[in-house]
Parts: C-alpha cells; structure tokens; sequence
C-alpha cells in the first residue's frame, strides 16, 4: 500500500519547539544527501518540483509514514489503495487554471530519515534495512545533522519542510500539523505549484 513508500528508519532524536513558520526564502537550499541505494539526493536536483520533505526520529516513523502518504496523495490521487510503484509512478494532479497543454508542476513527498552519526559497518545495515522496506521509494539518509541544523526537529513527531520549484524554502512546521496547520500546508503547496506554473 501507499504507506509502504515511507520506510521503517532507524533515527535518532532532535529536541525542537513545535512551530509551523514561514522562513525567509531569499535563496536555493543547498542539501545534498545519499539514499538507502547509494545514490546522491539533492534539493538542486528536485528544481522544477515543490518539493515537500517528511522527517522524524525513531519514534516519529508511524506518524511521518502516514503524514507522507496523505501528502503524496493529496496531490496524487489515483495512488490510493495503489501498491508503492503504482503509487510512485501516479501521476500529479492538474493544476486548476493551468493552460491546455502546459504540464502542471509536479509536488514530490520525500522522506528523510535523521540517522545521526554512527560507524560504517551501521550505516550498511540501515541502508539494507530500509531498502528491504523500500524498494522503490529513495530514502535520503541524513548520517549529520544536516535536517535539524537547517529545517529544526521535534523528536517524536513529523517535521516537514516546503520548498518551491527553485528549491527555497518557504514553509517549515516541526511537530504534528493539526488540521489548520495542514490545511496551511496543502494550500502552500497548491499556491506554489501555481506560483511555478506562472499562474501568481
């Protein structure tokens, strides 16, 4: 199922205050991080995307899964009830007041697990772990504290951060979004896409 993209991660916790705000987005984020494939993950690379990144500690994982997944389909809809590559492969919503035939700008949900820093050997074992769970979902791995450093980190709960197409950050919220804190981010969200396509 659609909750199956969000893998099991072995975290470790941050301590943050519970804030949704929106940051100064006067310039790109530079992150660059690897996944459970060893592959380099990067905000750069995402350009062109809004881009909604999902994270937490070990005990936030069950939340962060199903916050993703209601993410991921909100703006997906046919990924419903999907399996996590019919569910990755669906396509992204049309944008209300798109022109006919521009492509609407797509949302990608990508989950970060907060590793912290730990041995090699350990680092080999949580890429086996999570790519056992995540076949087809890339899973960037913070081995630092690159996500808590830049974006803050409520253990326990999920965090997210919002960047627009060009990779600036423009709404970050540390700690379970009740449902106006939601509600700000699908809309966010949805003005972004907007903002991307040209339409604001």
């Amino acid at each position: 199922m659609i909750r199956n993209l969000f893998a099991a991660w072995i975290l470790v916790a941050t301590v943050s205050a519970v804030s949704a705000q929106k940051p100064d987005a006067s310039k790109p984020v530079e992150l660059k991080l690897e996944d459970q494939f060893e592959q380099t993950q990067s905000i750069a690379a995402q350009r062109g995307k809004v881009l909604i990144l999902v994270y937490s500690d070990q005990k936030g994982v069950e939340a962060c899964r199903d916050l993703g997944a209601k993410l991921h389909v909100a703006f997906h809809p046919t990924a419903a009830g999907q399996t996590p590559a019919k569910a990755q492969a669906a396509p992204v919503a049309t944008l209300v007041g798109i022109p006919a035939g521009k492509t609407s700008p797509e949302v990608a949900v990508v989950p970060v697990a907060c590793v912290g820093k730990v041995p090699g050997p350990i680092k080999a074992i949580i890429r086996t772990s999570i790519k056992k769970d995540a076949a087809d979902t890339p899973v960037w791995l913070d081995f630092g504290t690159e996500m808590a450093d830049r974006f803050g980190l409520r253990a326990s709960e999920p965090n997210i951060a919002i960047l627009d197409a060009q990779g600036r950050l423009r709404l970050k919220v540390n700690g379970t979004p009740d449902k106006s804190t939601l509600d700000k981010m699908l809309q966010v969200t949805q003005n972004l896409r907007a903002e991307a396509a040209g339409l604001r």
